[in-house]
């Protein structure tokens, strides 16, 4: 329901008679799932590597897979993402859970380059000494680490993309892996021919603001939805705070507060134009991860809603909620087409819990007055973690 963005896939998959069909851009028929293949792939497309999907997105076609031939395909699957066995104990033990907290940026420096910061004065006239200085990617990893302890204490097992606030995924701060690895990867790329000639000198050449733009945040990306992946999670949480976007450039406060979460689907006519992304589409179009993905969504924003106070968004709240997103029957979950919505092979909830620019919430981000696991850290934080906690909890035990 969610996967196609407004018809524009209409021409490149097509649901017949006998088979589910995916066309080139010449409309040539490139590949076809047949009816008794469906249970098959949906396994396959969840339990294994993305290099076993494109050898068989290569090999198979639209060729039709005999019992025999269905048959040899399950001996790929990896049965590690099967859930635990009801036991006495802890009630999420045997569950892992993968946490991405967004972003890296905790100093000024590195902030301006991923613009994910608010720094201003909020009122230059009564109060000219007190300025709000947040960091997104400070903000994300706290409530990431109060969301590992709460599932921890339940006996999960809990994988963060980043192991510091200031870390990328690579576990280094930005200005490291440019000293350290920058030139390397791109000697790498250009070697085989993922990046032309043109495009390194580009790249090795460019400001690091313009290199993280062009290059590193995509990459950075990846690289979390990867690591995701080996962990092989039953279900992913990846945090961000919002802002309102009509506030731009954020140098004061908005009276806007809203709550949203999304999940992964609305592919696009351009999106099949890399091969990779025809995989994502058939993991979430033979599995069941985007419907469950849409349950944990909205048991989190409902716990937003209810331990934050904060208003569910609504479609027309926000021009990208408007123009880039398909409504889902949950109120305030969103189909939208993020790199990792689509890359993470499992149910998952990108959640936003609200506008770090709101008048109140930024100075309430600000707080560090409250210890609980031994960081300092305010309620509104608490208050997130302990939302997506709920949410993860009551979706886990209900697989």
């Amino acid at each position: 329901m969610y996967l196609n963005f407004r018809g524009s896939l209409n021409n490149v998959v097509k649901f017949e008679d006998d088979a589910i069909s995916i066309y080139g851009s010449g409309g040539k028929k490139e590949f076809a799932i047949y009816a008794h293949e469906i249970e098959m792939l949906g396994e396959f497309f969840e339990h294994t590597s993305f290099k076993q999907q494109e050898q068989l997105l290569k090999l198979k076609g639209v060729k039709k897979y005999s019992k025999r031939q269905r048959d040899s395909v399950w001996i790929y699957v990896d049965d590690r993402k099967k859930l635990p066995k009801k036991r006495k104990g802890l009630p999420l033990q045997g569950y892992r859970v993968a946490i991405d907290p967004g972003h890296f940026g905790v100093n000024l420096e590195d902030a301006q380059i991923e613009q994910k910061y608010l720094y201003f004065v909020k009122d230059s006239i009564n109060r000219p000494n007190d300025s709000i200085k947040l960091f997104e990617s400070e903000l994300t990893y706290n409530t990431a680490v109060l969301l590992q302890k709460m599932l921890e204490e339940q006996g999960a097992q809990v994988f963060l993309t980043r192991s510091q606030n200031n870390f990328t995924s690579f576990n280094c701060t930005y200005n490291d892996w440019l000293s350290n690895h920058k030139q390397r990867v791109l000697d790498s790329l250009k070697k085989t021919d993922f990046i032309s000639a043109e495009k390194y000198n580009k790249l090795i050449k460019s400001s690091n603001y313009k290199f993280f733009w062009d290059f590193f945040r995509d990459y950075d990306l990846l690289n979390r939805a990867k690591k995701i992946n080996q962990f092989n999670p039953h279900s992913t949480a990846i945090i961000h705070y919002n802002v309102d976007e009509k506030n731009e450039p954020w140098k004061k406060t908005s009276n806007k507060n809203l709550t949203m979460t999304f999940i992964g689907g609305a592919f696009t006519n351009e999106n099949f134009e890399k091969p990779d992304n025809k995989l994502h589409f058939l993991r979430l179009l033979l599995t069941k991860q985007l419907n469950q993905s849409e349950k944990l969504a909205h048991q989190t924003v409902l716990n937003f809603n209810k331990n934050l106070g904060v208003e569910v968004a609504g479609q027309f709240d926000a021009d990208y909620l408007k123009d880039n997103c398909l409504m889902t029957e949950s109120k305030g979950v969103y189909s939208r087409n993020l790199i990792l919505c689509r890359l993470i092979n499992s149910p998952l909830v990108y959640g936003e819990a609200l506008y770090q620019d709101n008048h109140v919430e930024c100075e309430e981000l600000m707080k560090r007055d409250i210890e609980k696991f031994g960081i300092k850290t305010n309620s509104r934080l608490i208050n997130s973690a302990t939302s997506y906690y709920l949410a993860l909890f009551q979706f886990l035990k209900g697989l």
